[in-house]
């Protein structure tokens, strides 16, 4: 008598899927192979040294329910040296997939990190700097499970450090959960994580009190060490002023020769078993030298906002930045009189009412944010003579400032959020500061010599637009992975990829972003998000029923004024096939 019987054409798909069929079961000495990491797509040129966090992919095993996967520092996989596992301790392993408890952190780690005792780059030994602490920001809400892995790759949600071995630093391995149990785990996939070069200056329209270098990728900061001053601090941005130069002694003695030195940081964030270091670091850059003209002393007047490469906006040209920029002015004189101390306000109307960003006081022909505090001013006449025959040292707070009117002032050095540029922009002036001195009870009082306001009706307000890129999630073809009929991990080709089972997708990181946020939907517009999940990596696992989905990616600027979303990335397309079977005659 014949008989019909199902003959499925993705049995190693679906045995992954946790499909059990009579013979499928893998033997317990079948290991996982060809165990890989990459970036974008898992076929992509093979390499052991990355940026960024990586996803790994391996070849499926047959009969697989789902599988178990360590990273850890140490090819022991010792608990000390796990990073991150999914491994199901408390159940056994006698076939059972389910989600395990993540790490009790949840927050990202924000300790300073101290730099060892001597510090080489390529070309330059030397002492270490004086220490600054690593910024603090708080990312994505860290999760409280990870669910079973079901398809042969995963995303790591956390920012790995920057750290190196001889020859690896960081080793991964997986194993497969069957019916019969546990297979043996993989071979060892070592990799060291590093910086790709060193920040350089940006020569081309550098402005005097500034300076600028090249982002560098993968950094989630920078410090800078002014070697004059004996002083390094941190940034989130690729600009930094000289108030230390000018405050107090603006001659050229002082101003005109600046030494400096940067190097990028990299903070760890998301749940990190064995508690790694909290910042990680590249190497310090060889002294670069920055001249400066003498100190313009005519009437204070706005000159430019500048960031990286080719953003510039001045009173004829608006452009859009992506990190916050540097505002370059020049001049010392006001209605007459001449000042040396100033303060920049930017707000959201050409009128300069509505105050949105608030620098401390500082000399010098420009003002750029920074993360480790404004410089600590003089308080009384001691310290106002040691100011002006060394340089001032930063502190949590400036001392006592107010404005015009008397009101108190609070700084907030923070990243600006984006506008919907060119329609809406910020505004920015720089209004001249003053010492008030009490008769009484000889307190000194850094005040305001203007309202913002008023310095906008005079004339001096220039506009800046702040505008994130989008998430860039496709290159000729969408970064999306997943299994092919063949239960293959592969690059899924062409422009509307269909995939079995759970899909890997992946984006290239965009500047000033320190975590990500992917939302999914049914269509793509109106957009209704039928769910999302936030993550330290640029990929991720969907897990997501059968059929047509849309998918979009946006960067989460840590350190951004009370909201960190960044731009969306155009939704992208994705099938989530059924498998698929055929009656044979047997």
């Amino acid at each position: 008598m014949r008989h019909l019987r199902f003959v499925t054409l993705a049995l190693a798909l679906l045995a992954a899927a946790g499909a059990t069929f009579a013979g499928a079961a893998a033997p317990r000495s079948q290991a996982p192979k060809n165990l890989r990491a990459f970036l974008l797509r898992p076929d992509e040129a093979g390499t052991h040294v990355f940026t960024r966090t990586p996803a790994f992919a391996w070849s499926p095993v047959r009969g697989a329910r789902c599988y178990e996967f360590e990273l850890a520092t140490s090819k022991t996989y010792s608990q000390s040296s796990l990073i991150w596992s999914n491994v199901q301790y408390t159940v056994g392993h006698n076939g059972v997939c389910t989600a395990i408890a993540a790490s009790s952190a949840t927050t990202p780690a924000t300790s300073p990190a101290t730099p060892p005792a001597t510090t080489t780059t390529t070309t330059t030994t030397t002492t270490a700097p004086p220490t600054a602490a690593a910024p603090t920001a708080v990312g994505p809400t860290a999760p409280t499970t990870i669910p079973a892995i079901r398809v042969p790759a995963v995303s790591i949600d956390v920012a790995l450090p920057w750290f190196t071995g001889v020859p690896y630093a960081l080793y991964a391995h997986v194993r497969a959960i069957t019916s019969a149990g546990a297979t043996p785990w993989s071979d060892a996939f070592g990799f060291n994580m590093r910086w790709p070069d060193i920040a350089t200056p940006l020569p081309k329209n550098s402005e005097p009190g500034l300076i600028r270098w090249t982002p560098v990728a993968g950094a989630t900061s920078y410090q800078v060490w002014y070697t004059d001053a004996d002083k390094v601090f941190g940034t989130h941005t690729n600009v930094a002023d000289e108030r230390e130069y000018y405050t107090f002694h603006p001659d050229p003695s002082w101003t005109a020769t600046v030494h400096w030195r940067v190097r990028a940081v990299r903070q760890v964030f998301g749940n990190v078993l064995n508690g790694l270091p909290a910042v990680s670091y590249g190497p310090w850059s060889t002294i670069y030298t920055t001249t400066n003209p003498a100190l313009n002393t005519g009437p204070l007047t706005l000159r430019m906002a500048l960031s990286d490469v080719n953003s510039f906006s001045t009173a004829g040209k608006l452009a859009p930045h992506e990190l916050q920029p540097a505002l370059s002015y020049t001049g010392t004189t006001v209605s007459g009189r001449s000042y040396g101390l100033f303060r920049t306000y930017i707000s959201t109307d050409r009128d300069c009412v509505n105050i949105v960003y608030t620098s401390p006081v500082s000399g010098g022909p420009g003002y750029a944010p920074r993360t480790t505090g404004p410089m600590v001013l003089p308080a009384d006449d001691t310290s106002f003579a040691l100011a002006q025959t060394s340089y001032l040292k930063d502190g949590a707070k400036e001392g006592p400032t107010v404005a015009a009117d008397g009101s108190p002032v609070v700084t907030n050095e923070v990243d600006l959020p984006d506008l919907n540029f060119p329609t809406t922009r910020y505004f920015w002036t720089v209004v001249p500061v003053v010492i008030y001195v009490d008769p009484v009870t000889n307190a000194w009082t850094y005040k305001d010599a203007q309202v913002p306001q008023d310095a906008c009706q005079q004339g001096r307000v220039l506009a800046f637009g702040k505008v994130s890129k989008p998430v860039v999630t496709m290159g000729g073809t969408p970064y999306v992975s997943g299994l092919n009929p063949n239960g293959r991990l592969l690059q899924v080709a062409g422009k509307r990829p269909v995939v079995y089972g759970t899909p890997l997708v992946a984006w290239q990181p965009t500047v000033a972003a320190g975590g990500y946020e992917v939302q999914w939907a049914k269509h793509p517009y109106p957009w209704k998000a039928n769910g999302s999940k936030e993550t330290f990596s640029t990929s991720t696992l969907l897990s997501l029923a059968p059929g047509v989905w849309y998918y979009r990616v946006r960067g989460l600027n840590l350190v951004q004024l009370r909201q960190p979303y960044m731009s969306w990335s155009a939704p992208i397309r994705v099938v989530v096939a059924r498998p698929r079977f055929s009656l044979v005659a047997g």
